[in-house]
């Protein structure tokens, strides 16, 4: 196979979810003979998080644009426009260099969506969507922010350019629908597991611990799992809850997880680069996602024999988990129903076994061998057009 990719992203230096569904893409497509760059724009002297093929080209465009928002409002938007511009001079000689046949990038860089379909290339564009189509908007995050209206029109400009792509990759069926708005070739590729155990612990069924795995921030709703554990822990004394992640609300979840008492209950560890074995070593897996683009964590943990439960949030865990079959879903948002089913989970140990054993049979569906011919075939289609 001898076609070019150049795939950009923001960095490639966080353990964490996208980051590795994004290392586990480029490195089967290497394998397979593509000729890949991935381009960063603010890894700066940060290592890579996930080992790459040996073929794979690193790039990093020294962009950094998150460097400026602690500067006055005049002076970051100067400082704004003339990143943007030192972008786009970088972008275009590494094409002009590269050549490539496809440019991808993804939706945690539509704000630079303009500049990148501003150089001039004959190379086909994809968008990677990696978070729900609704939470990319600028005027949800500040749905109460007076000058609403601006946000709003910023919205309509950035989601626009989408119109000018080739293709859009949705994780699920209910985000394509929203991202078809913008472009109406909307491909639905799930996420692959980074891989799929040969065997697992035979010890699962005589623990008795959850795993939760993500960013600390908002959207992964650590403080509503606090909360729902908070309801039940006298009832299950002997459980406790590991959080693996770092973000930006560590110091917020350590203040909870001291003011509901649950100190000798939850431990908050940093990211771990063998998560599938703490998988193993675990009962089940929460998630309490406000949203999600697809629930990485889901797969996961069920391909190591773990049931999961989790809020029906938009968009994924639908998807993904069958009620009753291979895990449970809360009502989305409703800390109480996350709470009931967690305990369930806890209080019914033969069906919590069976439903992890049926948890690791649906997990097969997102096997790479299944999952990455759907990008093979996508390349090629647009290429060939």
């Amino acid at each position: 196979m001898d076609m070019k990719i150049l795939y950009l992203i923001k960095s490639f230096a966080n353990k964490a979810g996208t980051e590795r569904v994004i290392s586990d893409k480029i490195n089967y497509l290497a394998g397979m003979g593509y000729d890949i760059t991935l381009v960063t724009y603010e890894q700066g002297q940060h290592a890579k998080a996930f080992e790459l093929h040996p073929s794979v080209r690193f790039v990093d465009l020294q962009t950094r644009f998150f460097t400026i928002q602690q500067l006055p409002f005049y002076k970051r938007l100067f400082s704004f426009c003339k990143l943007r511009k030192l972008f786009r001079v970088r972008l275009q000689n590494l094409v002009n260099e590269f050549l490539p046949d496809i440019i991808i990038s993804t939706t945690y860089s539509i704000d630079l969506l303009d500049v990148i379909l501003s150089v001039k290339t004959t190379s086909v564009h994809v968008v990677e969507s990696h978070v729900a189509c609704f939470s990319v908007k600028k005027s949800y995050e500040h749905i109460k922010y007076p000058l609403l209206w601006l946000f709003r029109i910023y919205d309509n400009y950035v989601l626009g350019q989408l119109r000018k792509c080739h293709a859009v990759v949705a994780l699920t069926e209910g985000d394509a629908l929203e991202w078809r708005r913008f472009n109406s070739n909307v491909r639905v590729i799930p996420n692959p597991l980074t891989y799929y155990p040969k065997t697992v612990c035979s010890q699962v069924g005589t623990g008795k611990r959850i795993i939760c795995v993500g960013r600390l921030n908002k959207q992964k709703g650590f403080d509503l799992l606090l909360e729902a554990f908070s309801l039940i822990e006298a009832q299950c004394p002997d459980w406790h809850i590991d959080i693996y992640g770092d973000g930006g609300e560590k110091e917020f979840l350590d203040k909870i997880v001291v003011d509901k008492c649950l100190n000798k209950r939850v431990k908050i560890l940093a990211p771990t680069s063998s998560i599938y074995d703490e998988y193993q070593n675990s009962e089940f897996l929460v998630l309490s996602s406000r949203y999600e683009g697809f629930g990485l964590v889901l797969i996961e943990a069920m391909s190591c024999g773990l049931p999961c439960v989790s809020f029906k949030c938009k968009y994924g865990p639908e998807d993904i988990i069958t009620h009753g079959k291979d895990g449970l879903l809360a009502h989305d948002g409703d800390v109480q129903d996350l709470a009931e089913q967690m305990l369930w989970l806890i209080q019914h140990k033969e069906e919590r076994i069976m439903m992890g054993q049926e948890a690791r049979k649906s997990a097969r569906r997102y096997d790479k061998e299944k999952i990455m011919p759907m990008w093979k075939e996508l390349f090629e289609s647009l290429v060939k057009k």
